[in-house]
């Protein structure tokens, strides 16, 4: 019996390219690669009921883009909504220190950031991506996301120190008579890096919501620093990974607000599979330009929550083209720059009242937003009001049974998949992979797989929905 199963396994590993996530029911995730063109005839779930689901793991990129590295104007500190940053961190100048994760393409030396920086966890498990010598460590440095020959995609010819620009946003130190002054106060940057030339993939991305959380990730330490803001300036095109959202859920569970970039193909995303944007409990953020109208380059729609200021922000970088080298400041434009002025601004709500709950600072955050020029319909809620929103927060009342409206309430898109009935637990459907590929004809694969379930003896129901 052994003999047959390892032959079967073999035959199908023939043809393995895709990249999957395996979860099972002890909790447990395992990464793994299968021919997603085999995914079409059926899906597997073994007689002891084992596997809750596998899914794509797939690859997600940044939000940002390079402007002009020489314009220096912080427009949104001082031109934007009378200053509104710079009053709300006057209001909180005295209030809690605040954590907030930056999960993104790790960090750089740089001294408007070094003093804030605690903890960290570098959670690319890929080892040619991670660029570092190594998968998952405890060293959150950026080497840089430069494409060349040692990886596989065509990436960036030069490194966008996306992570260090992104935690400059939020929190730049202030009133040192050098450099940019971040959007928030009070604060302490948790980084994560997830994105490397390949951009991330969902597992490593999901791991590091629940381990910026204070969850427990299998093979990391504990984090001595949960996150009360979880900022994720990226996604890419898809259904909200099941993975993905257990993440989320968990983050909101433990009170963090988790905050998602909506994206830059100016396109709307309430009939758009892009993840994470549209899990269900994340906070959803589109750009506004200098003159406080809608961005050319935003995603748009009912899902989007706020909009805060994405052109030409100048924050803090590096300097290396490639490899890191001295600090510097640069500007950058996109979705990833509105998002992190949004975790600047959750952060403050929690630092003026750190007894509110996640549901109630995303209510206030959305609740004191202002109206804005808006191109097409449904652009959001409004563009960020961090002031209103701290003097909001200093009167509000904790409660725990209050329940913000967000707009996504099943999380992700339906779309084409298998469902499994099993002889155990009633024969509920018990997981779902997805089918990606759209091919139809890959009987020998789709042969293989049912010999294999046969082995098994897993009894199998097909179900489209």
């Amino acid at each position: 019996m052994e003999r047959w199963i390892f032959l079967l396994v073999c035959l199908c590993t023939q043809q393995v390219f895709g990249n999957f996530i395996v979860k099972y029911r002890s909790g447990r995730m395992q990464k793994t690669k299968i021919d997603p063109r085999q995914l079409n005839a059926i899906s597997i779930s073994t007689e002891g009921n084992e596997i809750e689901y596998v899914e794509e793991d797939r690859v997600l990129h940044r939000h940002g883009y390079s402007n002009d590295p020489l314009y220096s104007q912080q427009w949104a500190m001082v031109n934007y909504l009378n200053d509104t940053f710079s009053r709300a961190k006057s209001e909180v100048s005295s209030g809690a220190q605040v954590t907030v994760a930056v999960v993104d393409t790790g960090m750089t030396n740089h001294s408007e950031l070094n003093s804030i920086v605690v903890g960290g966890y570098d959670f690319i498990s890929d080892t040619t991506n991670a660029r570092d010598g190594g998968g998952r460590d405890s060293d959150a440095t950026d080497p840089g996301d430069y494409g060349d020959y040692s990886v596989a995609c065509s990436g960036n010819s030069s490194s966008s120190w996306h992570g260090t620009h992104i935690a400059g946003i939020i929190a730049a130190r202030s009133n040192n008579g050098v450099g940019v002054a971040g959007a928030g106060t009070n604060i302490r940057i948790l980084p994560l890096r997830v994105l490397g030339p390949c951009g991330g993939q969902t597992s490593d991305i999901a791991d590091a919501v629940r381990w910026a959380a204070g969850g427990s990730v299998s093979g990391t330490p504990s984090n001595s620093y949960p996150a009360k803001v979880i900022n994720l300036s990226l996604g890419g095109k898809g259904q909200c990974s099941r993975y993905m959202q257990e993440a989320v859920d968990y983050a909101n569970s433990r009170g963090s607000v988790v905050v998602v970039s909506a994206g830059n193909d100016g396109s709307s995303i309430d009939s758009m599979d892009y993840t994470p944007a549209n899990c269900r409990g994340v906070f959803r953020v589109g750009a506004v330009n200098t003159s406080v109208g809608e961005s050319n380059y935003t995603n748009y729609g009912k899902i989007v929550d706020i909009s805060a200021p994405g052109d030409i922000i100048y924050s803090t970088v590096n300097s290396g083209y490639n490899s890191p080298s001295g600090e510097s400041y640069k500007s950058m434009s996109g979705t990833s720059m509105s998002a992190g002025f949004i975790s600047a601004a959750a952060a403050m709500v929690f630092s003026e009242n750190p007894n509110l709950y996640s549901d109630q600072v995303k209510d206030i955050l959305a609740r004191t937003s202002q109206s804005f020029l808006c191109q097409n319909a449904n652009c959001s809620r409004g563009t960020v009001d961090a002031f209103e929103a701290v003097i909001e927060a200093r009167s509000e009342i904790a409660d725990a049974s209050f329940r913000y409206d967000d707009p996504v309430v099943v999380g992700g898109f339906s779309s084409v998949s298998t469902t499994v009935q099993t002889t155990k637990g009633g024969g509920g459907a018990c997981g779902t992979i997805e089918d990606r590929s759209r091919s139809q004809k890959n009987y020998f694969g789709s042969f293989l797989i049912l010999c294999f379930a046969f082995i098994l003896s897993t009894k199998l129901s097909m179900k489209r929905s």
